[in-house]
């Protein structure tokens, strides 16, 4: 059996690549914790804790950046850490880098749909998101397929950061092959 604390970040890749595997069991750590270090290590250690009673070994799907303590945190709970910096270059690799030049930001569309959530959890609102975001020249939505964004969904985006959006296909099987290796 397998055990991961995961991103719900991931989700839609997660269900994609593991299909009806019944020996793999999820806590999934809602994204919009990411704006609050301490409540996302305390989600993290929740979801440690919930799967360690069942004996299973724990994979924690985050990123490296996304806490700078998360290889401690790993560590001190004998979590297995993924050697990517965040769910970008889970998805593509290392090609995330070089996606990201020319001031653009990356995001997925699961990203794109928990802003409301990650603003309101640091308090703020369209003008301050937008100060934030306006040193990009673009956002680049690196999408699967999944779950893809409705163009409703792009507009408003848009409307509320001010910063063109385009959205880029990318194959869910590099995301696989990298979970593969990861979990085995």
């Amino acid at each position: 059996m397998k055990a991961l604390v995961a991103c719900r970040i991931f989700e839609d890749e997660l269900q994609a690549c593991l299909g009806d595997r019944s020996d793999v069991t999820i806590h999934w750590v809602e994204a919009a914790l990411h704006a609050d270090l301490g409540r996302l290590e305390e989600g993290i250690c929740r979801g440690l804790h919930e799967i360690l009673p069942e004996g299973r070994p724990p994979y924690l799907l985050f990123g490296t950046g996304c806490h700078p303590e998360l290889k401690r945190i790993a560590e001190e709970n004998g979590m297995e850490l993924a050697p990517y910096r965040n769910c970008l270059e889970w998805m593509v690799g290392p090609r995330a880098r070089e996606l990201e030049k020319d001031r653009t930001m990356l995001m997925t569309p699961a990203w794109v749909r928990t802003w409301p959530t990650l603003m309101a959890a640091l308090g703020w609102d369209v003008v301050e998101t937008r100060i934030q975001l306006g040193r990009y020249d673009q956002i680049l939505v690196l999408d699967a397929g999944l779950n893809p964004l409705s163009e409703e969904e792009i507009l408003t985006f848009f409307d509320l950061v001010q910063v063109p959006l385009t959205v880029e296909p990318v194959d869910i099987r590099e995301f696989c092959t990298r979970l593969r290796q990861f979990i085995g």
